[in-house]
């Protein structure tokens, strides 16, 4: 299950928003309806998601996705812990140069998959959507990373196998700007 930071009017609001858990319909709703607000009350200069997920339905990830395109505020995204697949995607359309990873993350890069059923015909039916998605989730690499052809990205990212990488691998392929390497040391006890 996600979980998203609940906001409250008596807080003080920073424009920060974690986005934790498997993506799922519910609360893709409740992300994308957090950055619409912002945009209404029009407070803060930016928006901050912070991002560790396993991925999930890569239609509520696009949803997001939309949302974080039509804000006229910058989301920044930021990735800890994992990014995988519907995650990665979301954190991808960030604002360029502002796609943080934190340097211990891992990232991981693949085709969808999904569960289809139904009687022959709705099976048939059905796979004009799964090459609708593939093709949207190309056009997405191809757009928000540094990848440049077809070719490359199903060689290198969207293999038939998972494609795990570190948070420096990920920047070399564009879908990340930078790696954060702040080492905060604690005082050592005497």
């Amino acid at each position: 299950m996600m979980v998203i930071s609940e906001r409250k009017e008596s807080e003080s609001d920073d424009g920060i928003l974690y986005l934790t858990g498997e993506i799922v319909d519910s609360d893709a709703e409740r992300t994308y309806k957090q950055i619409i607000d912002y945009n209404r009350e029009g407070k803060v200069d930016r928006i901050q998601l912070i991002i560790n997920s396993p991925g999930g339905l890569v239609e509520a990830g696009f949803a997001i996705i939309d949302i974080i395109e039509w804000s006229r505020i910058p989301v920044h995204t930021t990735g800890i812990g994992r990014l995988a697949s519907a995650a990665l995607l979301i954190f991808m359309a960030g604002a360029p140069g502002r796609r943080i990873l934190t340097a211990r993350t891992t990232v991981l890069s693949h085709r969808f998959s999904g569960i289809v059923w139904g009687n022959h015909s709705q099976l048939i039916a059905s796979r004009k959507e799964q090459d609708l998605l593939h093709e949207r989730i190309v056009d997405h690499y191809l757009r928000y990373s540094g990848i440049k052809t077809r070719e490359e990205l199903e060689r290198d990212l969207l293999r038939d196998v998972d494609t795990w990488l570190s948070a420096e691998e990920a920047v070399r392929y564009g879908l990340a700007d930078a790696v954060e390497v702040r080492m905060s040391r604690q005082p050592e006890v005497k």
